[in-house]
């Protein structure tokens, strides 16, 4: 995997744009600071432009999305010039395909203020694979959880925050496309989900975080979404389930 690196110079926040991705969030208002997780919206065209570079051996089409890994360092003021940079990592053939890494920071005034790390991976046989992804351990599981938010996710908004977030696969707002992969329906982009998510722990603090997030199924539209986890000094694990489903779509752990 060659190096490729993308960046992004003075980027200005557009404040209908900000808007626009807290409503379909079911955000409250963002007053002078972005939402922790808008950054991504930012990141997205460079991951896609980097992971579709000539210069990338496989299809951008080929790929899936497994796990998210973001640290604010602090918040980010809706008037500050920002520079976005994302750039390939570590590459790792595994049992059923290959997972890449892909890095970016949000730097304003040469600071580093956001960063994120995608793992992608990619179906085939490339050879012999090592067990663990990218020697990066699964979250431990949860030992009896408790609820601590559900709501309904609504249809008819999958077109709009695909536009909002640059995430425009259609299985996020095509039913019959999303058949077509084998999914029962259009589903959620994970973004939208996390970041609702965020918004229902009343002690989060949005000026220094880590979430991981591992990408696990997904959360159709015109369905419950309960979140189940637990607190400790280390943070707040937790799992995002869809409906009556036992297995979670999104395991998370949110730590300072």
């Amino acid at each position: 995997m060659p190096k490729i690196r993308a960046v992004w110079e003075n980027v200005e926040i557009d404040p209908d744009h900000l808007k626009d991705f807290g409503e379909v969030c079911g955000l409250p208002p963002h007053g002078e600071f972005l939402y922790p997780l808008y950054p991504l919206t930012l990141i997205y065209p460079l991951v896609l432009r980097v992971l579709g570079h000539k210069k990338a051996p496989l299809s951008v089409f080929r790929m899936l999305n497994t796990r998210l890994q973001v640290t604010s360092h602090r918040r980010i003021g809706v008037h500050e010039p920002l520079r976005v940079v994302s750039e390939t990592g570590p590459l790792r053939i595994v049992p059923k395909g290959l997972e890449l890494e892909l890095t970016s920071t949000v730097q304003a005034d040469h600071e580093t203020v956001w960063e994120s790390l995608h793992t992608f991976h990619y179906r085939g046989r490339f050879g012999e694979g090592h067990p663990s992804s990218l020697d990066r351990p699964e979250l431990p599981s949860l030992s009896e959880p408790k609820t601590l938010a559900s709501w309904y996710l609504p249809d008819g908004i999958g077109f709009r925050f695909a536009r909002i977030s640059e995430d425009a696969n259609g299985i996020h707002y095509s039913s019959s496309y999303a058949r077509l992969h084998g999914f029962r329906r259009d589903f959620a982009q994970p973004l939208l989900i996390l970041s609702k998510s965020l918004s229902c722990f009343s002690d989060f603090d949005p000026s220094g975080f880590r979430l991981v997030a591992l990408f696990k199924g997904p959360v159709y539209y015109k369905s419950k979404v309960s979140l189940k986890g637990v607190s400790s000094g280390e943070g707040i694990r937790f799992d995002i389930y869809c409906e009556d489903n036992p297995r979670p779509s999104l395991s998370c752990q949110l730590s300072r």
